[in-house]
């Protein structure tokens, strides 16, 4: 039996009456208790893809506010692009679950409103600019890669999957791994907490050799809850909390297998965590930084 795909689970479909509109399926196959928020983000930017239609920019950047849970499903995403220029585009998406569009249905009929509003379903808000990949200009790389990092799992090692507590399959269908340099602990003896992982899907969303959808690296870099296990638990037990907002930056293509985790929680204040995320290909390549902002929940 093949594991479930998440470039197929996650398929944009234009609608066939509204140019603007693109739907998804986001499986149980993609969730933890909800569609888990990395993916929910992946699905939106995947669409938005679709409703800018421009194979010659790539992602380049993009911010996601989580406003609702996404229950796993039917979603569809509003596309709008701001500006469509000759080596960039800017572009909005509202992604909206079936639960939200019934509750904003159920809302505006019974609110007797006269002025003709209609209730905000927005689950999920993202906002992303596209850019030429082969625009010129200096590279800088001035992160360094963490020693947890410095080597992947072996391809025939034993598998790892996490315990999975949760109802929906999210980490049946994924596999991850603290990693430890031969140096140092799973997690670090930096001042701030942290902890580095390998992560992959059990059904790569790409062949060998060739480059990941750049729209899908907010799944691994959805992490800030890693770093808060030796922030706010004993070292081993899961913190609560909820993702607000994740912003993703786009470095370089992503290939191969295992994608490394380094995610660092920066700040705990008013009941929110703040953190980042950088995101290693197999080779050592920093492709992705992400900061996410969290609301705490109890254990």
């Amino acid at each position: 039996m093949t594991s479930p795909n998440i470039l197929t689970d996650t398929t944009p479909r234009p609608d066939g009456s509204r140019h603007d509109l693109v739907h998804s399926i986001i499986t149980d196959a993609w969730g933890l208790y909800f569609a888990q928020g990395g993916v929910v983000m992946a699905a939106a930017l995947r669409a938005m893809q679709l409703g800018l239609n421009r194979d010659d920019l790539a992602l380049a950047s993009a911010s996601a506010v989580f406003c609702r849970p996404v229950a796993c499903g039917p979603v569809e995403t509003t596309v709008r692009v701001l500006r469509d220029g000759r080596r960039g585009a800017q572009v909005l998406g509202s992604l909206v679950d079936q639960t939200a569009l019934a509750e904003a249905a159920s809302d505006d009929a019974g609110s007797g409103s006269e002025s003709g509003a209609v209730s905000d379903a927005t689950s999920v808000a993202v906002s992303a600019v596209f850019t030429d990949p082969e625009l010129p200009g200096p590279r800088v790389e001035p992160q360094p890669l963490p020693v947890e990092l410095a080597k992947a799992p072996a391809e025939d090692g034993e598998p790892n999957h996490v315990e999975n507590s949760y109802p929906l399959g999210f980490l049946d269908n994924t596999e991850w791994h603290v990693a430890a340099g031969v140096e140092s602990s799973p997690i670090s003896n930096s001042p701030l907490p942290r902890m580095a992982l390998w992560f992959r899907f059990n059904d790569p969303p790409a062949s060998a050799g060739a480059s990941w959808d750049p729209a899908l690296l907010p799944i691994p870099g959805d992490a800030l809850g890693s770093a808060l296990i030796p922030a706010l638990g004993d070292g081993s037990s899961p913190v609560g909390s909820v993702s607000l907002q994740l912003d993703l930056q786009v470095l370089a293509p992503m290939t191969g297998s295992w994608i490394g985790i380094d995610t660092v929680c920066t700040n705990i204040s008013g009941g929110l965590a703040r953190g980042v995320v950088n995101l290693w290909s197999e080779a050592g390549v920093n492709v992705a930084m992400l900061t996410q902002t969290a609301m705490l929940r109890s254990f």
